[in-house]
């Protein structure tokens, strides 16, 4: 749970307030809490713990944060929507000329992590701030029209095949979104790359820089997984069960032909394990054809 002022200082609680679980009050202090919907003003009160200075940039603090988010019924869907979920939330905090060479660390990063798990078709959205509805955003034309430019400078630098969306950035700043497509060849956004300059500005983030004097600081959100439990969801379906071995839950299953075969088969089975190799053994008294469909079919 977190102070509901926290999400009132983030501009948060104003604009997701109605889709988060409602706040509630301490019996006596009348003091308000509510199911945290994001971990960004956590790290942030981390950083205003104590002063900073430009020696300690970047700071880079990630967590596997659980958030709430209040799902209509209807639209809740198996593991890809579900209304509590655990991020792989990082916040980088760095410096205006720190910024690029971190966005670019982060799209790199996001990129291994795919390219690993086997996702090769999956989109890349520029989420921009429509100019013509300015109210919905905070900050200023210039916060804008730098993060914009500096964000979409990365996404050519590194290659991105992406496509720009007006009017999708958070209300915070510009991002670069990560989209999955399901079974069925629904998109799902899971990794994301978000360019704050609102947030240290709404908190009063300073460092002393390197001429002893108080600048602020950018703030750069990110998930690489996003939501483990779409990640999984997708990736479930993404190999239809049948994961390579490396993923695969159980890597290697023994069958023994007869019972005589029992002693040899556990001490096997022990030596993989042995190696860190995910390894059962099917002993049961079976005929091996109905073994192996068995393990067949339970795609190992």
């Amino acid at each position: 749970i977190g102070n509901v002022n926290l999400y009132k200082t983030s501009g948060h609680f104003e604009k997701y307030g109605a889709d988060s679980f409602q706040p509630i009050s301490t019996p006596q202090e009348g003091e308000q809490f509510m199911l945290k919907p994001m971990n960004c003003p956590f790290h942030v009160m981390l950083y205003k713990s104590r002063p900073r200075s430009y020696k300690e940039l970047p700071i880079r603090w990630a967590e596997c944060g659980t958030v709430y988010r209040y799902e209509k019924s209807g639209e809740l869907s198996g593991l890809t929507r579900v209304r509590g979920f655990t991020q792989d939330d990082a916040h980088i905090i760095c410096s205006r000329d720190q910024v690029k060479e971190e966005l670019k660390r982060v799209a790199r990063f996001i990129k291994f992590i795919f390219s690993s798990f086997g996702f090769n078709d999956y989109k890349v959205y520029l989420s921009l701030r429509d100019p013509k509805n300015k109210e919905k955003y905070s900050g200023n034309d210039e916060g804008w029209q730098f993060t914009e430019a500096v964000l979409e400078e990365v996404a050519k630098e590194e290659k991105l095949d992406y496509v720009k969306e007006v009017g999708e950035a958070a209300f915070y700043g510009p991002k670069l979104d990560y989209k999955i497509k399901d079974i069925l060849g629904r998109e799902w956004q899971c990794s994301t790359l978000q360019f704050d300059f609102n947030l240290p500005a709404r908190f009063d983030l300073q460092f002393t820089n390197d001429q002893g004097k108080d600048e602020q600081p950018y703030m750069l959100h990110r998930a690489l997984f996003g939501s483990f439990e779409r990640f999984i969801g997708l990736l479930i379906e993404n190999y239809a069960g049948a994961f390579p071995l490396w993923l695969s839950p159980v890597q290697i299953k023994i069958l023994t032909v007869g019972a005589t075969h029992t002693d040899f088969a556990k001490k096997l089975q022990s030596e993989f394990l042995a190696e860190g190799i995910r390894t059962e053994l099917d002993d049961l008294d079976e005929t091996v054809g109905n073994k192996i469909r068995k393990a067949s079919h339970e795609k190992i």
